[in-house]
């Protein structure tokens, strides 16, 4: 996809400017048609873009909606309609105040679409990648039940628990990447800067290479004359894995095993199930039944096998079951989350009940993720203690051997 830059008049004559992301020109035509506009020129950003201090500084500010970005976003128009401002204009206000420019031109381009009467909802969904479709629709129940603030509250609670799980992850995973990256440093400057030194050495000496020697010469050997075909051969992996992974059967695989994979596996589908679960709570406090709500959450699972889990649920109920018993069979979910279903059927208090769950999970998340922690980091020190000391023995033992021979 590309980036076009616009011009074009609305229905009242007024010139608009902006850019959109589309496969061609005639496509961003179309595109800024269906804005409700009349396009005048279009441009591919690449080439009207100008290298002058403005134009990079412009350059930089264009980058993604971040998640902090679309929390703000909901934060400031929730404020803003709370306080009784109409929505255009409080699109006008948190227009003025936001800095990504990419950001900028797609509320001004929802401001455009609202004075020609598309709905905010309809609006909002021209830009998949910014707003995903819990926002959407939960936009849309607001707007249908006169409930737009309630509504922007609970998409901005919801931002700011994602984001603090985030958080929390990247913390935990900081120090063990840090680790790794400078064993992988240290190791290859070893086997590339320095043990070639030693080769000649023990070339040139009658004294026969333990294996621990033979072994890392050989890998010396590999790094420094055939670096070019592991490369090839780490870039071949990766591109079969991604297009493996993009089949239906490939996902579905992968996504699966990830699943079982020890501690890490399980922390996954905790915090997919806790995300899920706090999605599909503040649809059905916005209104949405339950078998909407799950076919709405249904696309934003990110992993193929859970998918495939809410889809059974999405089924079993709409064939007449009751929500407990695909829950029940799926096999992933521990009593008492089941128990927690179970009432909060029984009772009519879904909502709450899926509110519950996700509270549930979310001290077991943080325990989880400190038990990663606790146990990743000994396990790195160890792996890099070990690699250290097979280097050591490595270069030590030949020498050793070269003195104990000179000796003799």
């Amino acid at each position: 996809m590309l980036i076009f830059s616009y011009k074009a008049r609305d229905s009242s004559s007024k010139l608009v400017r902006g850019i959109i992301e589309a496969a061609d020109e005639l496509s961003a035509a179309v595109a800024v048609e269906n804005l409700g506009l009349i396009p005048i020129t279009i441009s591919s950003r690449s080439s009207a873009f100008n290298f002058s201090i403005d134009g990079l500084i412009q350059f930089i500010k264009i980058r993604k909606i971040s998640r902090q970005e679309l929390l703000i976003f909901s934060r400031q128009l929730n404020v803003l309609i709370s306080a009784g401002v109409p929505l255009i204009q409080s699109l006008g206000n948190v227009l003025e105040q936001t800095d990504n420019i990419s950001f900028k031109e797609i509320i001004s381009n929802i401001i455009v679409s609202l004075k020609n009467g598309v709905s905010f909802s309809d609006a909002l969904s021209k830009y998949p990648q910014v707003f995903p479709d819990l926002y959407v629709s939960l936009i849309r129940v607001g707007e249908s039940g006169g409930i737009l603030d309630k509504v922007l509250i609970r998409l901005a609670d919801l931002s700011t628990q994602e984001i603090s799980m985030r958080s929390h992850l990247r913390s935990a995973l900081v120090y063990p990447s840090v680790l790794a990256i400078v064993a992988f440093v240290i190791v290859n400057f070893v086997l590339i800067g320095i043990l070639p030194r030693f080769v000649a050495i023990f070339e040139t000496s009658s004294v026969p290479l333990p294996l621990p020697t033979k072994i890392l010469l050989s890998l010396s050997y590999l790094l420094k004359n055939f670096w070019w075909l592991l490369l090839i051969g780490t870039i071949s992996v990766i591109a079969w894995f991604r297009a493996y992974y993009r089949s239906s059967i490939g996902r579905y695989r992968v996504d699966s095993l990830i699943l079982k994979i020890p501690v890490a596996g399980r922390l996954i589908l905790k915090i997919m199930v806790s995300r899920l679960s706090r999605s599909v709570a503040a649809l059905t406090k916005s209104g949405i039944p339950v078998l909407e709500a799950l076919s709405v959450v249904e696309s934003t699972v990110p992993n193929a096998a859970l998918q495939g889990v809410v889809q059974n649920i999405r089924l079993a109920i709409s064939h007449g079951q009751t929500l407990v018993e695909p829950v029940k069979s799926c096999g992933l979910f521990p009593p008492m989350v089941i128990q927690l279903i179970d009432t909060g059927e029984r009772t009519g208090k879904l909502d709450e009940m899926f509110d519950r769950v996700a509270n549930f999970y979310e001290p077991e998340i943080e325990f989880t993720i400190r038990n990663l922690t606790s146990l990743l980091e000994p396990a790195m020190l160890l792996l890099m203690g070990a690699v250290v000391a097979f280097i050591a023995l490595s270069v030590l033992l030949p020498i050793f051997n070269l003195i104990s021979v000179v000796r003799g």
